[in-house]
């Protein structure tokens, strides 16, 4: 019980030093909702980082990269997206904290953030993650919460998130 409490307080302490970082949204700001999905793609060229299990059995990942096609109904957020993840994952049912960077790449610009997130012991991802926008969405900032409630790791992410665009009408 100890371990899973200390678990949730770093959870908690990272979604609050997200937000902070997160640049404060002014009164003038456009809001565009989109959704979709973030689907795993082959990645061939994508590094499995440094994996390694300590004596008390938990699984490290530092530096994992892995591809995804993120599908979003928005052009400006629909892209391939690298993403560098690290997760400390308790052992065998692997579940635990994970914090991953993102550089999500189209035609016309890119994002890069990054995010935080959590596996339950069923095999359940929620991550939630911020960009910001290069290229042709300088100064906007995107805030997406993903979810995927099926085990397999080749399964798509449910995502819903917001576009916040401070120079908006």
């Amino acid at each position: 019980m100890k371990g899973k409490k200390r678990l949730f307080v770093s959870a908690a302490v990272g979604l609050i030093l997200l937000s902070v970082l997160a640049a404060p949204v002014a009164a003038g700001t456009t809001w565009t909702e989109f959704e979709g999905t973030s689907t795993p793609v082959f990645c061939g060229t994508c590094s499995p980082g440094r994996v390694w299990v300590s004596e008390d059995g938990v699984l490290h990942m530092r530096g994992m990269q892995e591809l995804y096609y993120n599908n979003y109904g928005d052009p400006r957020i629909t892209g391939y997206d690298l993403v560098t993840v690290n997760v400390n994952l308790q052992l065998p049912a692997a579940y635990g904290p994970m914090w991953c960077t993102a550089r999500l790449e189209n035609e016309n610009g890119y994002w890069e953030g990054s995010a935080v997130g959590y596996r339950t012991e069923q095999g359940y991802s929620y991550i939630q993650e911020v960009l910001h926008g290069h290229g042709a969405y300088e100064g906007l900032q995107a805030r997406l919460d993903l979810v995927r409630e099926n085990p397999a790791m080749d399964a798509p992410f449910v995502v819903h998130g917001v576009i916040m665009d401070p120079g908006g009408d």
